[in-house]
């Protein structure tokens, strides 16, 4: 499982649930905000990596 956005997906998602225990957020939005952010992050990398090839 080599694909960038289940990364995302799941490091977002830990982190929001993490971040739930942690910080007494609703579990259901820390999840959500969670994955949108590691989806916000993959569409970054990807980006950073299409520029890069790009450039070459």
């Amino acid at each position: 499982m080599n694909i960038p956005i289940f990364r995302g997906v799941i490091l977002g998602g830990t982190v929001g649930l993490t971040a739930s225990l942690l910080f007494g957020i609703d579990p259901l939005r820390a999840l959500i905000l969670g994955v949108l952010c590691g989806l916000l992050g993959v569409a970054t990398r990807v980006a950073i990596e299409n520029r890069k090839e790009k450039d070459r």
